[in-house]
């Protein structure tokens, strides 16, 4: 997978007269080639010589290439990271109706990255992404209207959209549908719908949905209460990140029969969500730290240290 939008895409090109066909059909190719060449040194890993082909060709007005030469910028490989000139390039994509880099352009002015932030600004390029069936940008858009950000608050409008391109398999689509169904806004509330939801959205890879998932499965909301499975659940988001199942973990870990292995257990985990500056984590962590000895306290740093680099 390459570094579309941070994400991935799809071209067509109209055939014309035949005469005239043939020769652009030989300049898509020898351009389609260079681009793929350019795909695969980053897959490589050779975002420099990458960032050459792409710039090439996105110099001479191919919107793919722009998008991505804007990716590079944004992530900083092959080149010093610079937002601003990320932005540029996005904007030449975009205004050739690329929905890829209409999408990025939105997540920029979302962020505030390369441009003075503006959600309304954020919103419209996101809607020209929708437009074209692009399903972050859906989501993206849902997002927008769920918060009110850019747009006037429409809860409904935000299901509309999640379930757009939850219909394609999204993750975060599915899981921020779920959320909806779950509190009730912009649908009608239906635990059963939500955990249904959330469990398609958790075997997709998504930890913000693992995290739900296993919370509705430990609390037997709208599924038959299953704790094993919603262990299973919570250790796949926190695995991957997530603060909120590192902090659930924990308590797991600290509601069980009380022996040091659990207390350790508990304390990497506080301790590993702890370190993303959450104070619930932090006095977690302190409150364990009283019922284990030093020695066992280095051991469940050490341990916390493990834990994001073991794979489920």
């Amino acid at each position: 997978m390459g570094p579309e939008d941070h994400r991935k895409t799809s071209d067509a090109m109209n055939r014309i007269f035949v005469t005239v066909g043939l020769l652009m059909l030989a300049t898509l190719l020898g351009g389609c080639a260079k681009f793929e060449s350019g795909l695969s040194l980053y897959e490589k890993g050779e975002y420099d010589s990458a960032l050459r082909v792409w710039r090439l060709l996105g110099e001479h007005g191919d919107a793919r290439s722009q998008n991505f030469v804007g990716v590079l910028y944004d992530q900083g490989k092959g080149v010093a990271e610079n937002n601003v000139e990320a932005v540029a390039w996005f904007k030449r994509a975009a205004n050739q109706g690329y929905a890829p880099a209409q999408n990025n352009l939105g997540l920029m002015y979302r962020a505030g990255a390369g441009v003075p932030r503006d959600d309304k600004i954020a919103a419209n390029w996101f809607a020209a992404a929708a437009e074209q069936g692009h399903l972050d940008a859906l989501n993206n858009l849902g997002v927008m209207y769920d918060q009110g950000a850019g747009v006037a608050e429409d809860d409904e409008r935000a299901v509309q959209l999640f379930r757009r391109a939850a219909e394609s398999g999204h993750p975060r689509a599915l899981g921020n549908l779920g959320r909806m169904y779950e509190k009730g806004e912009g649908a009608p509330q239906d635990l059963a719908e939500a955990a249904r939801v959330f469990g398609a959205a958790a075997q997709l890879g998504d930890r913000e949905a693992q995290n739900n998932f296993a919370v509705m499965l430990d609390n037997g909301r709208g599924v038959a209460a299953d704790p094993a499975s919603a262990m299973t659940w919570f250790q796949k988001a926190a695995r991957q990140g997530d603060v909120a199942a590192q902090i659930n973990l924990g308590r797991k870990y600290l509601g069980s029969a009380a022996s040091t292995d659990n207390l350790i257990s508990a304390y990497a985990w506080f301790n590993l969500a702890a370190s993303s500056g959450n104070s619930e984590a932090v006095n977690l962590k302190r409150s364990v730290a009283t019922r284990l000895s030093r020695e066992q306290v280095q051991q469940a740093q050490k341990l916390s240290a493990t834990l994001l680099s073991v794979n489920e």
